[in-house]
């Protein structure tokens, strides 16, 4: 059985605590068979604050995790990821996006025309917002970054409904767009277990959309968007669950770009 967690961070991102050796000798402990670092790339200066790393210190961070993959080798792999919001900015060198030492990119939207959605210091936005127009904008987003068709995961799907605020109208249409072109590309979903830990206290995404993702052929991963060491694989068990229960056998690995899909 292979368990992977590809959505791990580190202190650079200005709000994860703990050494990546310590994420690692976690993932070790609970019986990941891999692990993969996938730090916020930089945002623009106003955008970046607490959020990501500096532009500049993007060459550390991939330091950081050769040398942690070489002090576990032999134990555990570990593979080189970045989480990349888009739309993308140019704060991340855009020569990352097909530089070889990185295994994967999870592309993300954390942003709905600049308002950060998903921090708690803007969460009162919502009440002054229709929500349905958040959903639109947000899963609009997702249609774009499906069609660049540059990334290997989609992190975290449904990251909207983390405070709780659930839509009024069905966004399916919206959303098969979205798997159309996953499906297409050959690009995961991740199946986040952080969303547990949320007001929502639900995996990303949701079970229909779980349903859809098997029925559109969609490829699906594990991450639990760690930001300390005890949450690597954190209730891994139930999203397994929740994947075979949609009919899923196998999972996406990485390396080097490549995707494997092995049994779970």
């Amino acid at each position: 059985m292979a368990l992977v967690d590809y959505h791990v961070h580190t202190p650079l991102c200005g709000h994860a605590h703990g050494e990546p050796a310590a994420y690692v000798e976690h993932a070790i402990a609970v019986g990941l068979s891999e692990i993969g670092f996938s730090d916020h790339a930089p945002l623009p200066a106003g955008m970046r604050e607490g959020i990501t790393m500096l532009p500049e210190e993007t060459e550390r961070y991939i330091a950081m995790i050769e040398r942690v993959r070489d002090e576990h080798r032999g134990r555990i792999p570990v593979r080189l990821g970045f989480e990349v919001d888009y739309p993308l900015h140019d704060t991340f060198d855009r020569r990352y996006l097909d530089d070889p030492r990185i295994d994967y990119l999870i592309g993300s939207c954390h942003f709905v025309d600049g308002w950060a959605f998903d921090h708690p210091d803007g969460v009162a936005e919502y009440n002054r917002r229709d929500v349905d127009e958040v959903y639109a904008a947000y899963y609009d987003t997702l249609i774009e970054l499906a069609n660049e068709g540059r990334f290997h995961i989609v992190g975290h799907f449904d990251l909207v409904k983390k405070f709780g605020h659930r839509a009024t109208r069905d966004h399916h249409d919206r959303i098969r767009r979205v798997l159309m072109a996953l499906a297409r590309c050959g690009t995961a979903v991740e199946i986040s277990t952080a969303g547990l830990r949320k007001p929502v206290g639900e995996i990303y995404p949701a079970p229909d959309i779980v349903a859809l993702l098997f029925e559109m052929n969609v490829p699906v991963t594990l991450g639990s968007d760690a930001h300390a060491p005890e949450e690597v694989g954190y209730e891994f068990a139930r999203a397994r669950e929740l994947i075979r229960g949609a009919g899923y056998r196998r999972i996406a690995r990485f390396e080097k770009r490549v995707r494997r899909d092995v049994p779970i």
